[in-house]
């Protein structure tokens, strides 16, 4: 469903409240999976492509699910607990990610997946003032690296993009505090508008958007959820040949636009078609810019390109934009 457009002045008082105080964002409802048994762990890391196996408990780690040519099932964090596991999935993945490691569940895997769906609110905090902000809702020791807190039936850890902030899975009664307490921080809301804003100035990548199944993690950047120390799971043969022959197909860039315009829009460089863009807002900082997807050229990056059907002039960006 297309989303209302937010006014100007709503979006610029909570993107600059990123910057001076605290933006606090009802994020779109993750799905939730539920890993229990003695291997569930070493499962999960011989599944995907970060280094899981050495993942304490209270801590949070990103990695991506890869198909066997590398493309995208989905990007998760794994968060472990003392008795259980949890994957975040992206929003409505749930089922498809459990479905999918249910398949290469062997006979002496001591595993099982169970898909959470209505059940856990995603939350964010994200500013100078975000450690005060999350502790409005309790007693709340601060996270810090990879580390997970507790509080009432939500976890808490730190993240570093698009700006340093505190995420937060919540349970029914924390979702309800934060309601209550922030109101409507929800996807159309400004909050969500000046985070969008702020994702794309950081070329964080987004499911639905850049992510999805078609992609190679690297291609988006998502190179710190991708371990080349590890041994072998789905997709590491094609992952790691791009990698040490440094060979991307495409790449992630920024696009600064002469004029806002709509998706979906490809991108044309010298007349010729070299991908399309993944995103697009208004900043309140640097006017219209988009995220794209294109085709690498090497070292060089194009300096021009042209949206179409849109017909709008744009400057490409090396990420994040400055």
């Amino acid at each position: 469903m297309e989303r209302a457009a937010v006014p100007d002045a709503a979006l610029a008082a909570a993107y600059d409240a990123a910057e001076r105080g605290c933006l606090a964002v009802g994020h779109d409802p993750p799905g939730v999976v539920v890993a229990r048994g003695s291997t569930a762990l070493d499962f999960l890391h011989r599944m995907s492509t970060n280094d899981l196996s050495a993942l304490p408990p209270l801590a949070v780690r990103g990695t991506v699910l890869t198909t066997a040519i590398g493309r995208i099932v989905d990007v998760i964090d794994v968060i472990r607990r003392p008795d259980d596991t949890l994957l975040i999935t992206g929003p409505g993945q749930a089922e498809t990610v459990r479905a999918w490691l249910g398949r290469h569940i062997f006979f002496n895997d001591d595993v099982v997946l169970d898909s959470r769906t209505d059940i856990y609110r995603l939350w964010g905090w994200y500013g100078p003032q975000a450690d005060e902000s999350a502790r409005e809702l309790g007693d709340l020791q601060i996270p810090t690296g990879e580390r997970v807190t507790v509080i009432d039936d939500g976890l808490v850890w730190e993240v570093v993009r698009p700006v340093r902030g505190l995420r937060c899975l919540a349970g029914p009664s924390l979702h309800r505090a934060a309601a209550v307490r922030w109101g409507d921080c929800a996807p159309g809301s400004p909050s969500a508008a000046a985070y969008e804003v702020l994702r794309i100035e950081a070329g964080l990548p987004a499911p639905g958007a850049e992510i999805d199944p078609d992609v190679i993690p690297l291609e988006i950047g998502l190179w710190d959820r991708v371990s080349f120390t590890k041994g072998c799971y789905i997709g590491q043969e094609v992952i790691a040949r791009m990698e040490s022959r440094s060979r991307i197909a495409r790449r992630l860039v920024g696009l600064h636009l002469a004029t806002a315009v709509e998706l979906p829009q490809g991108v044309i460089v010298d007349g010729q078609a070299m991908g399309r863009m993944t995103s697009v807002a208004t900043s309140p900082r640097l006017g219209p810019i988009g995220l794209a997807l294109i085709r690498a050229m090497g070292d060089r990056l194009p300096e021009q390109a042209v949206l179409a059907p849109a017909g709008v002039p744009a400057s490409i960006r090396e990420l994040p934009f400055g």
